[in-house]
């Protein structure tokens, strides 16, 4: 038996309360089709072929009973949408929308839809909102009068009401009377959203994250920011405003080269509804720091590898100041106007930015210096976190650290990235233990235990949690140093996923929690404040790895412990506490432990998740059983 004492009196050091938290990027149709709750895709016919070689203008939209179904550009709601739609035909023909993949979406029997969209007419003319499913079976109706308005746009809103319940229905959009109409920007949420926002998140998803209950969110991206162009670069200021001022961007994760199991990604589009201003609002609503990453004037170096001009690099800065502006200037400043036109007059309270993501080498370094020069000046109250590429190791990392021993005072954090096998994080377990605490504090921004290195056989399954369990003792033990965590990916839509594996999988319907996830769950919701000796009577053995803290107001003592043997093992475990401050009492058990191979599904959910029970103990010793491959997690509460 392995006898274990904790000793809540001796702290070790400080726990970062920034330590766990999510990285959100529209990757896997994360974004539009996915978190944002929005069900029409291409809803303002704006797609378009990067490659200028076929029109996308139509895609995801199919005319119906012989309606003449065009797209036009002139006299547009806006320079940024200057695309709409023009139904000509008799009475009951128009389009209909095919929805995110193809897929349409759910609808359950009462729930309310929120329609709205722009409509312009010469003559008297009606618009009908129609559900169906593929057999043209209908699941709710509303009838729009659509006043004359010649050149002018007119919005028009209106509720649906699901009469029904399908799990795959699609919005039908047909002409009242015999005639022609111009539509633009159709768009249909979802009432129930997150916090009930009109412009919001779809609810299920935006729950699961907040169960992770996530110190911050890193928003939008990873590589999404690069982007592949200048054109493609992530521009925040194109995602704020008013929707009909927001232009749609191709997604980097539409390339070819990101298909799995040769699906087709050619519609995967940012409709920027999901923008700045709504991920603020989201990290608010979910209680999380935002900390965006913005472009420092450098596409992906993977690929293209496009630089900005030196001399030209002032306008991205500009953007990064305004950005600032925007999150925390008063209503009175010019950006901070437009945050409070939008409904938030109060700062957001921005602390973090990232400057650039997943970048390395001289070129970067030289930017990202004259990015710290001025907003350090300017802002010296906003935490700067640098790249040190994409490997965690290697060339371009140990020239990051190069780099940081030198300008040890001109960042925050260092943003690290490790995707690598399950016994990678088993022997790097002590990673972060003789790291210089004098070097800026480590941001692990991206990192996720990768099964096979073929990306399509990769699976979120208990061994790579386990794995990442294990890696996360050792960096709460560091947590003095490591600032942040988040894994990566956060979401994928099943089936039409670039990438795997990921934290959190949905469809129309529903969604689940990998195994991962639950490790992240369970470690995040039971981190203290201050990190405290756990003393062993002798050598632990290997498979054995611990960690505890205790929380702020001394009421909550955790302790996290991974099994990672073939067999269960046999703890004793004391706590060392005044008496008779605790004697006899109780703690909340939360195991996890599954065959190795387990994963959870759409249609099992739960096949790999905690098992929580109330266990008893006297004279301050606990025995415990550890089940092999297991992750526990106790909660010693109310200690005063």
């Amino acid at each position: 038996m392995t006898e274990l004492t904790i000793i809540p009196s001796e702290k070790i050091c400080d726990i970062s309360p920034m330590l766990y938290g999510i990285f959100f990027e529209d990757i896997n149709y994360a974004g539009d089709g996915g978190l944002y709750a929005e069900l029409i895709a291409n809803r303002s016919f704006e797609y378009y072929d990067r490659d200028g070689k076929t029109d996308k203008r139509k895609m995801c939209w199919e005319a119906e009973g012989g309606c003449d179904f065009s797209v036009h550009t002139r006299f547009p709601v806006s320079r940024e949408h200057e695309n709409y739609a023009r139904l000509s035909g008799a009475a009951g023909t128009g389009f209909y929308n095919l929805g995110f993949c193809g897929e349409g979406f759910a609808v359950k029997e009462g729930q309310s839809f929120r329609f709205s969209c722009y409509a312009r007419n010469a003559s008297p003319m009606s618009l009908i909102i129609r559900l169906t499913d593929r057999a043209g079976k209908h699941f709710g109706e509303k009838k729009l009068a659509l006043v004359r308005a010649g050149h002018g746009w007119t919005k028009y809103t209106c509720t649906l009401t699901a009469q029904g319940t399908c799990a795959g229905v699609y919005a039908h959009f047909l002409l009242g009377r015999d005639g022609t109409a111009d539509l633009e920007l159709l768009s249909l949420f979802p009432a129930d959203t997150y916090k009930e926002r009109p412009n919001g998140m779809r609810r299920d998803l935006a729950e699961m994250l907040a169960a992770l209950s996530p110190r911050f969110m890193r928003f939008p991206g990873g590589c999404i920011v690069e982007g592949r162009s200048f054109e493609n670069m992530y521009n925040w200021k194109e995602t704020v405003g008013e929707l009909s001022r927001r232009r749609t961007n191709w997604n980097r994760w539409q390339m070819e080269e990101y298909q799995i199991h040769g699906r087709s990604s050619e519609d995967y589009f940012q409709s920027y509804g999901l923008g700045f201003y709504e991920y603020f609002q989201f990290c608010e609503d979910i209680g999380a720091k935002p900390v965006p990453v913005i472009n420092a004037g450098m596409t992906c170096q993977w690929h293209e590898g496009l630089l900005a001009d030196m001399k030209d690099l002032h306008k991205w800065i500009q953007d990064t100041l305004d950005l600032i502006e925007f999150a925390n200037g008063d209503a009175q400043s010019e950006w901070g106007a437009r945050r409070a036109a939008m409904g938030h007059p109060e700062p957001f309270g921005l602390e973090y930015i990232g400057i650039g993501n997943e970048q390395w080498g001289t070129v970067y370094f030289e930017r990202y210096e004259a990015f710290q020069k001025v907003l350090s000046k300017e802002h010296p109250e906003i935490k700067l976190i640098t790249c040190a590429g994409w490997t965690g190791e290697g060339k371009d990392f140990d020239t990051a650290y190069t780099w940081l021993n030198a300008n040890k005072d001109k960042a925050y954090a260092v943003d690290e990235h490790f995707y690598k096998p399950p016994q990678w994080f088993l022997e790097n377990i002590g990673r972060y233990d003789n790291y210089d605490r004098t070097l800026p504090k480590v941001f692990a921004g991206e990192y996720a235990a990768h099964s096979s290195p073929d990306t399509a056989k990769r699976v979120n399954n208990w061994q790579t949690a386990l794995c990442e369990a294990a890696f996360l003792t050792g960096i709460e033990r560091n947590a003095d140093h490591v600032a942040m965590t988040c894994y990566a990916p956060l979401l994928a839509r099943t089936g039409h996923n670039q990438w795997q594996p990921n934290l959190i999988w949905f469809d129309n319907t529903s969604v689940y929690g990998t195994p991962s996830y639950h490790v992240q769950k369970l470690f995040s919701n039971h981190t203290g404040a201050t990190l405290v000796e756990t003393r062993a009577k002798s050598p632990l053995p290997d498979t054995l790895k611990t960690v505890s803290s205790l929380s702020r107001d001394g009421k909550h003592l955790y302790c996290k412990l991974v099994n990672l043997a073939e067999q269960p093992e046999e703890i004793s475990l004391r706590l060392e506490v005044p008496r008779p401050a605790q004697t006899d009492g109780a703690c909340t058990c939360s195991c996890l432990t599954a065959e190795l191979d387990a994963v959870n599904t759409h249609r099992f959910p739960e096949n790999v998740v905690p098992q929580t029970r109330d266990i008893f103990f006297k004279n301050n010793i606990l025995t415990l059983s550890l089940p092999m491959h297991s992750v526990t997690v106790l909660d010693f509460y109310s200690l005063k």
